[in-house]
This record gives structure tokens, sequence and C-alpha cells, in this order.
């Protein structure tokens, strides 16, 4: 999947090729219908069992993404509550 074919499908709403099935694209029901594959933020945490997702969760890539996110999750959740501090007084 490369950046024009990502912003085709989001734009025309066409079918997924087989091959890009495979790879693990599809519109996601729990992302509201997005368009969602693997090295995407939004498949971390996409519930809709497809093999290929799962597969590269369990991978290098995968894990390596999981460990990005949480790290910005944090450096947010720290921000946030510095900022709460800052502002209660």
């Amino acid at each position: 999947m490369n950046r024009e074919r990502y912003i085709e499908l989001n734009s025309t709403g066409q079918d997924l090729t087989p091959e890009e099935w495979d790879q693990g694209w599809h519109w996601c029901v729990e992302w509201d219908g997005m368009l969602v594959g693997p090295d995407t933020d939004e498949a971390l945490v996409c519930s809709c069992d497809h093999p290929a997702i799962e597969a590269w969760k369990q991978s290098d890539a995968g894990k390596k993404l999981q460990e990005e996110l949480d790290k910005r999750s944090e450096e947010i959740n720290q921000k946030n509550f510095f900022m709460g501090e800052i502002t209660d007084e």
C-alpha cells in the first residue's frame, strides 16, 4: 500500500484488491470504517481479528510500533498531568 493508493481508497471507497486484503488492509468496524492496515497505529488496537493484522501485531515491526505508541502515550500523560498542576493553582 503506498500513499497514493491509500488516498485513492479513502476518497473513493473502492474495494480492496485480494493482495491488499491478504496484507491486512481492511475497512475496520472498530474504527468506524477507517482503512486500517499493518504499520498503522490503529491496527495495534483493532479487534477485527484479521489474520494478517494479528500476525503483524506479534512481529518485530508490530512490537516496535507498540513500544513507540506506549512511549508517546506516556509522554502525553505526563504532560497533561503537569498541565493539570499548573491550571489547578
